[in-house]
């Protein structure tokens, strides 16, 4: 019998074996890979190890454990770093079982198909992210005690007789099992095809990986031959010596330490930047005017406020700012550049935008031309899709956050409230509190729903709207205490025909959609809802109208009174 493939890879922090063979087939049609990574790929993706095993009744199934495991690494380690570690592996197999698929010409082949197993654990930070599809599995031995971490996908058809009911390839679209567990020093990871664990007792199984740890591929693929596996044998253990700190980006670590910049004039310089002249400010942060004076270009200079100094919160949420801007590169969307080398104070630099910002564009054309506020949306959209594709919600969409320049070119300057799930998972302080402006905000903020690209949505909702009527479709909120919102059904949204009477029925009803409340009642796509803002949407058009009371109360109480005035008359004649 041939000697089992063995690898080994040590790093400071975790160790790595895997052990694959045939077994008493003639071909291995499993896979088995780790990764060690290092550098950004390390802060951001984790290392990891994983396992496919292919269906053996499928004539492709080796082909296909091999394809989705190299495919796997490949691409997951390709993915934007504003992806979490979910995401980045959802649309990874997604892609990887949609090609699966079509190489087995559909449903009708799937006998013949390319079917396969996935199981990895990645390994990032102080969590443990486990993947799964199909009866592979994942094990962790902690303290003695062995736990099976995933569920088969498979159902029993009798004694010995087994199917499985999910795996890659099999349909052309799949659920795959994702789950968090948390780290601890000592814990041993191992994952296994069927081969092994299908033969080995789960109380010999603790004992050779207690007594072996990294070195139980051997007992363990022995075992499992002795008690009468004939199928292919793959393993693979990741045992954790150290934890690795999830606040290991290069840009928190560089900036975490450094001092705020004192208030600047202008005539100060700092870094290399010659202040101009103060643009903004605010309770929670200034923008400058700067020159470069090593260019000579004009750059806008963000700087936190010296009323933040002790909010570690806050401190790294704009450190957040800068880490996002930077991996965002769209012409609508605010550049934020690369810190110098020298830099001695925590603040960033961006492009310097000339123009007004939305506000007072608005306030300077009351009751524009509803052609041009769909250019202006479309230019936001634009942007708002390129943050979508990168997995980033902005989360503080508003007038004051939007610059017109002096090309009449929109550009999103403000990046303070964005949400990028790869980021969040390397914060220490998680904020709960809103982003934005309670006027702007999607309610969904206030009563602890999760945000989404649908978020954003509602935000721009409520700037087209406010463009073209000079108001909110909802009642104002006033004050700076924190706002509450019991339900979505408290909000009661503002017909625009009743603000602006040569709006098309249409149209309000587009932004109605836009700006519903409940998330699951807006628009899913941008696209769907500019195509709403510039072809008449039958649904809008035909719909019955909304009730009196909604569209003009104040009529609606008028005649409720005339009514009862009559009442009264007619009940004394």
């Amino acid at each position: 019998m041939p000697e089992p493939y063995t690898q080994s890879t040590t790093m400071e922090k975790l160790e790595f074996a895997t052990a694959t063979e045939s077994g008493q087939r003639a071909y291995n049609d499993d896979a088995v890979a780790v990764y060690r990574a290092s550098g950004s790929e390390l802060r951001y993706r984790g290392s990891l190890a994983a396992i496919a095993d292919g269906v053996g009744s499928a004539e492709a199934g080796g082909a296909a454990a091999r394809a989705a495991v190299s495919g796997f690494i490949s691409d997951y380690y390709s993915t934007p770093d504003s992806w979490s570690v979910n995401q980045a592996a959802a649309r990874v197999l997604h892609a990887l079982n949609g090609w699966l698929y079509r190489q087995s010409g559909g449903a009708d082949e799937v006998q013949r198909g390319w079917l396969t197993t996935f199981s990895a654990v990645v390994l990032k930070g102080a969590t443990a992210h486990l993947i799964h599809i199909g009866d592979s599995r994942i094990y962790r031995l902690r303290d003695g005690r062995l736990e099976c971490l995933t569920r088969d996908h498979s159902r029993t058809l009798g004694p010995g007789r087994t199917f499985l009911s999910r795996a890659l390839g099999m349909d052309a679209h799949i659920e795959v099992d994702y789950r968090q567990e948390p780290l601890e020093t000592g814990d041993l990871f191992c994952v296994t095809t069927d081969g092994i664990h299908d033969f080995v007792p789960q109380p010999l199984f603790a004992q050779i990986l207690s007594e072996h740890s990294l070195e139980s591929t051997r007992p363990l693929i022995t075992a499992a031959l002795e008690n009468g596996s004939k199928d292919n044998l793959s393993v693979a253990l990741c045992r954790v010596n150290a934890l690795e700190s999830p606040e290991t980006d290069d840009l928190m670590l560089a900036t975490r330490q450094l001092p705020f910049p004192p208030p600047l004039q202008a005539g100060n310089r700092i870094d290399g930047f010659e202040v101009l002249q103060e643009l903004h400010a605010s309770s929670r942060s200034y923008l400058y005017l700067v020159r470069d004076m090593e260019t000579d270009a004009l750059r806008a200079l963000k700087a936190p406020s010296e009323n933040f100094v002790d909010d570690p919160t806050y401190i790294e949420r704009f450190i957040a700012e800068e880490w996002t801007g930077r991996r965002l590169d769209h012409p609508g969307v605010v550049k934020i550049f690369p810190p110098k080398k020298d830099r001695r104070f925590l603040y960033h630099v961006m492009e310097y935008v000339e123009g007004q910002n939305l506000r007072q564009w608005m306030q300077l054309n009351p009751e524009p031309a509803l052609d041009q506020v769909r250019n202006m949306v479309q230019q936001l959209v634009s942007a708002l899709r390129r943050l979508q594709r990168l997995e980033i919600v902005h989360g503080d969409l508003k007038p004051e956050n939007i610059m017109v320049d002096n090309s009449g070119r929109l550009k999103l300057i403000d990046l303070g409230g964005a949400h990028a799930a790869g980021l969040e998972e390397l914060l220490r302080y998680q904020d709960s509190a809103p982003p934005g402006s309670k006027n702007y905000c999607a309610p969904e903020y206030f009563i602890s729903d999760a945000a989404s690209h649908r978020s954003d949505i509602f935000s721009l909702g409520i700037i087209c709207y406010e463009m073209l009527t000079g108001e909110y479709p909802y009642k104002e909120r006033f004050g700076s205490s924190q706002y509450r919102l019991k339900n979505y059904a408290s909000l009661r949204y503002i017909s625009a025909c009743q603000r602006r009477e040569d709006l098309p029925e249409w149209v309000d009803g587009a932004l109605r959609r836009a700006c519903a409340p409940d998330p699951q009642y807006r628009y899913p796509a941008l696209s769907e809802m500019v195509h709403d803002l510039g072809t008449p949407n039958k649904k809008f058009i035909s719909r019955n109208k909304a009730p009196l009371m909604e569209r003009n109360p104040l009529l609606f109480w008028q005649l409720i009174a005339l009514l009862l005035l009559l009442s009264h008359l007619l009940h004394f004649l």
